[in-house]
């Protein structure tokens, strides 16, 4: 697929800033390895993105929620070609699990995230879990493993809200330095509130939320509730986010200018990116 980056037009709303959103990256690799976490054979969406030049440290799912049935998962692999760890997590598997987070929000203060504010509890609890559950370690053998590569962090809905407590936690445990790491999530709802989006901004160099057209899940949980709010930046592709589609990135970290000035908000969006529903990769990404 072409880079379009040079061809279309972009706008950046903060003056003097320096928009280094790779498009490529984004819809060639890390869209599909978000995908890819929705499958129980990762790898073999890993192996047709990055041929046999790769180093897979495993997938890993744990129970996630006080029904003590729904679970979360995440898988890990190195890719040599681009010298970074990649790090997915899958989204949620169904309505049940979408109503769990639902009620767990309205029900569950906030908890504290290590960098700095306070994260959803939901989010912070299956973090946690996900870490104890295998991932943690796993992540340290790669990371000792290749030591001067760089960090990639991504997922769809709840696996992008995973994506994003991972990459502050990381930064802010010194296992990688700000400029390492790269977030890349997908129909990200609201993780934290205003202090949590501020601490993400200073610990995360290059943080990209892409938003579909009128994908309803970013703007949720409500500002209104609980002060909620997103950390920056936001790419919004107000179309059907087919090759060459332009895209406007709003630096702010509620830019009033991408998806928060559209309205209709609905599930249909949420599904699909980049012209693919999320379950493209379910048995590999050809």
């Amino acid at each position: 697929m072409r880079f379009f980056i040079g061809i279309f037009f972009v706008f950046c709303f903060i003056p003097f800033s320096n928009c280094v959103y790779n498009e490529k990256i984004a819809r060639s690799k890390l869209y599909p390895m978000a995908a890819a976490a929705y499958s129980n054979q990762p790898e073999a969406c890993v192996k047709d993105i990055f041929g046999q030049d790769y180093d897979y440290f495993g997938q890993f799912t744990v129970l996630c929620d006080e029904t003590k049935v729904d679970t979360c998962s995440a898988f890990i692999v190195a890719s040599h070609f681009d010298q970074s760890i990649i790090l997915s997590f899958r989204g949620s598997q169904n309505h049940d699990e979408v109503t769990e987070e639902e009620k767990e929000t309205l029900t569950h203060l906030p908890l504290p995230f290590i960098g700095g504010g306070k994260a959803n509890a939901y989010f912070m609890n299956a973090f946690e879990a996900l870490k104890n559950g295998g991932m943690g370690d796993a992540f340290l053998k790669a990371k000792n493993r290749y030591s001067n590569y760089t960090i990639w962090i991504t997922g769809h809905s709840l696996g992008a809200a995973l994506a994003s407590i991972t990459a502050g936690s990381l930064s802010k445990l010194g296992y990688i330095s700000a400029e390492k790491i790269l977030l890349v999530t997908f129909g990200q709802p609201r993780v934290g509130n205003i202090d949590y989006a501020n601490a993400m901004d200073s610990l995360v160099s290059e943080s990209y939320r892409i938003v579909h057209a009128n994908d309803l899940i970013p703007h949720l949980p409500p500002k209104g509730l609980l002060g909620y709010f997103h950390h920056k930046s936001e790419v919004w592709y107000n179309n059907d986010m087919s090759v060459g589609s332009s895209y406007i990135i709003c630096e702010e970290n509620e830019g009033a200018k991408c998806s928060n000035s559209g309205h209709d908000f609905n599930w249909g969006d949420h599904g699909i990116y980049f012209n693919k529903g999320t379950d493209f990769a379910l048995n590999g990404c050809k």
